[in-house]
């Protein structure tokens, strides 16, 4: 199941077309300072994404009491898919920031070495990596909303 709704998640969807439609747009050789630039800048809003979206997984996670979590998990698994919807996220997000570090430490070295050019197929996947990486985080900020609507009705369960 969790496979499944990865593969045909909005999120996967449309970050395939966007990186197809750069594809489809970029010539096969584009100049290697333009993409260091681009790289520069994933790195730098992946890195606060990161961060942030680090920092409320350790909320979400250290909110719930038991109770709690077991009031989630009796209704369809649904502690269990958010911490997925988390992980695999964080996950996405990770390896987007790692291969945007690799590509600007790779342009620095060949700018260094008076090399114009690179394959636009470097930054297509970066723009793959970059663009799913956000969108699943957006996706799991969504799941968060409702893990917040399920504590309310808990709440409201639990005075009654």
């Amino acid at each position: 199941m969790k496979i499944k709704a990865i593969f045909i998640s909005w999120d996967l969807i449309l970050s395939v077309m966007i990186a197809v439609l750069f594809y489809l747009l970029l010539p096969n050789l584009i100049d290697i300072a333009f993409a260091k630039d681009l790289y520069g800048i994933g790195i730098s809003v992946l890195s606060i994404v990161f961060s942030v979206y680090f920092a409320a997984l350790a909320i979400i996670i250290s909110s719930g009491d038991n109770e709690f979590v077991k009031f989630l998990e009796e209704d369809e698994n649904l502690y269990s898919e958010l911490i997925f919807t988390f992980k695999f996220s964080l996950i996405i997000l990770f390896i987007a920031l790692i291969y945007s570090i690799l590509l600007y430490i790779q342009c620095s070295f060949k700018i260094s070495q008076n090399i114009k050019l690179q394959s636009s197929v470097f930054l297509v996947i970066f723009t793959f990596l970059f663009f799913y990486g956000l969108f699943a985080s957006l996706n799991a900020t969504f799941d968060s909303i409702k893990y917040a609507k399920y504590r309310t009705k808990f709440l409201l369960l639990t005075k009654k």
